[in-house]
């Protein structure tokens, strides 16, 4: 991972922690964790966060990156989405304020703590399974080949290690069974 990458993530998730905001980096950055490396312009982010939570992590942020707290605090009414953006490297944290549905809640309850290389720091990644689902489940409505090489080099690398009763019962209850079944035979798993 590129040193300005590394940087935007170790700042925004110590920013998270910080002030106790429960987040898992999800997106590109978790399936090259857990599956084979692809390149990534951004760092995807699932928050649970409250408004008083959102003024504090931009105010924070907005010392090195470009953070309106006015889209931390719609993206926390709304459950909508907004970017903390590295002028200097054009790179971007897409943060995501979760509406609490059954399925986010198993994921906050399932991520993992990854080090972070070179600068050995500790984040909260979403775990394999459910990078794998959530790339299902955003390739569902677009069909798009990105979300589904990047969940088939999860299965290459983690295969037989993966959970593959919660991959199917999730996979069951999201409605994406029989995308997990074709990428499964992909995977010759």
């Amino acid at each position: 991972m590129e040193q300005p990458l590394v940087d935007l993530i170790r700042n925004v998730s110590q920013a998270l922690d910080r002030n106790g905001v429960q987040y898992a980096i999800t997106g590109s950055v978790a399936s090259s964790v857990h599956g084979e490396p692809v390149a990534s312009a951004d760092v995807d982010y699932i928050v649970e966060m409250n408004a008083d939570q959102a003024r504090s992590v931009c105010r924070s942020l907005q010392r090195d990156y470009y953070a309106s707290e006015e889209g931390f605090l719609e993206a926390v009414q709304r459950c909508g989405m907004t970017n903390v953006v590295d002028a200097g490297s054009g790179l971007s944290a897409d943060i995501s304020v979760s509406s609490m549905t059954d399925y986010l809640r198993l994921v906050f309850t399932r991520k993992v703590a990854h080090r972070l290389e070179p600068d050995e720091f500790t984040v909260w990644l979403v775990s394999p399974e459910d990078i794998v689902l959530m790339k299902l489940l955003w390739r569902k409505d677009s069909r798009s080949a990105k979300q589904w090489q990047g969940a088939l080099g999860v299965l290459r690398v983690q295969g037989g290690s993966l959970d593959w009763e919660y991959l199917r019962e999730q996979a069951k209850s999201l409605g994406i069974k029989d995308d997990l079944d074709a990428l499964r035979d992909e995977a010759g798993i």
